[in-house]
């Protein structure tokens, strides 16, 4: 199985350079594809940005407008599958949400129960500092989490916010976020999940990181909080790039688009996979602890992946007048072995072929509410025909 991350910087150029969103896809080769900064807002998601043959996809978009924009963030999980229904596949999800506090699905939903549906009970994510119901719907508002549950592991497609020097207002709505995270994080470990955290978290965790780390680098509150979800850093967390590749320097995923700082490879390393929890064919009699890492088979950096078409990329020949094309991000991929099948299962309600009002695909309210209701006959036809 292979999971790739990678933010597009926004989607509808990339699949227009590709060609179409199929062709984007396969283009990553990948069982499990999870993108940032869509920059599509729900208004805006159409069957050419959602729906290809052979995936299911999940969107989050933003709830809240920020300097009045509402497409300037988004996350989109894709899952390469055979079958919708009656699958097997681990790369099908077995239950989707949007956002990680439940506030989303069920607004006025108190305590910190799951709702129905939901994967997981939230622990103490609804129950940060003096923080308000409101306070924390705005965390979860951006389009920056989704929560995939795969049956072996739980994955997190996160974009973490990015904070203008010297804007402490924005700083402390990253580090809050970042902080009632890691409390659905810790739930989800607390119940034995194995968790694996991809995305842009706007971080570079170490100087070997980042190419500028600057004097005050080490003194990043945001920076300090994520060595500590790390395993050196006593966390329950791998970095998984790090654990194949301790010492190779200049690894980046990240550039500045103007002055051609990719050209001089002049970048960070922001674009991270997180793992934590045991192995799957562990001797459960055994007292020795076996991580995950015994299925990662490499975890490494696509820098050689075209992001756009190379007939009408222009290369920087100086001045701050020419942007390179593309996305300013390149995919990080990880590949796991001897994953099992898990049971019977369908598509999630929060896929896109659920989704009404996706414009250019003939599908109303009337329609879906047909599609689920056909989904619970085929349930119970399958269910019946294997008693």
């Amino acid at each position: 199985m292979k999971i790739v991350t990678y933010n597009v910087n926004g989607l509808r150029p990339r699949v227009s350079s590709h060609g179409s969103l199929i062709k984007f896809l396969n283009s990553l080769e990948a069982d499990i594809i999870c993108l940032q900064e869509t920059k599509l807002s729900r208004q805006e998601l159409s069957a050419d940005m959602t729906s290809a043959k052979g995936y299911e996809g999940f969107f989050s978009c933003t709830h809240t407008s920020v300097k009045r924009r509402l497409g300037y963030s988004g996350v989109a999980t894709f899952c390469k599958v055979n079958a919708a229904f009656s699958s097997t596949e681990v790369a099908l999800p077995l239950a989707v949400e949007e956002g990680f506090t439940g506030l989303l699905k069920c607004p006025r939903v108190g305590g910190t129960k799951a709702a129905v549906g939901s994967i997981s009970d939230y622990g103490e994510v609804q129950t940060l500092g003096c923080l308000t119901r409101q306070e924390l719907l705005k965390l979860d508002s951006e389009g920056r989490c989704l929560i995939t549950d795969h049956g072996h592991f739980v994955l997190f497609n996160i974009y973490g916010p990015y904070v203008q020097p010297g804007d402490s207002e924005r700083f402390q709505f990253k580090l809050n976020f970042f902080k009632l995270l890691q409390r659905r994080w810790e739930a989800l470990l607390g119940e034995g999940r194995r968790v694996f955290i991809v995305g842009d978290l706007n971080i570079a965790p170490f100087m070997i990181d980042s190419c500028d780390p600057g004097p005050d680098f080490e003194d990043n509150l945001c920076r300090k909080w994520l060595r500590t979800l790390l395993k050196n850093g006593g966390g329950p967390f791998i970095d998984a790039f790090r654990a194949f590749h301790p010492h190779r320097k200049e690894a980046y995923t990240c550039w500045a688009q103007s002055a051609g700082a990719e050209e001089f490879n002049f970048g960070a390393r922001i674009d991270l996979i997180l793992v934590s929890g045991s192995c799957l064919h562990q001797d459960a009699e055994s007292e020795k602890d076996h991580s995950i890492i015994c299925h990662i088979e490499e975890c490494d950096i696509l820098t050689q992946f075209k992001r756009c078409n190379p007939d009408n990329a222009p290369k920087w020949h100086g001045g701050r007048s020419i942007k390179l094309e593309g996305s300013d991000h390149v995919p990080v991929y990880i590949k796991l072995r001897e994953i099992p099948d898990i049971a019977v299962h369908h598509v999630p309600s929060l896929a896109v072929r659920y989704m009404p009002g996706v414009s250019g695909r003939q599908q109303n309210i009337g329609t879906c509410i047909k599609s689920r209701s056909k989904l619970q006959i085929l349930r119970v036809v399958f269910l019946k025909g294997k008693e």
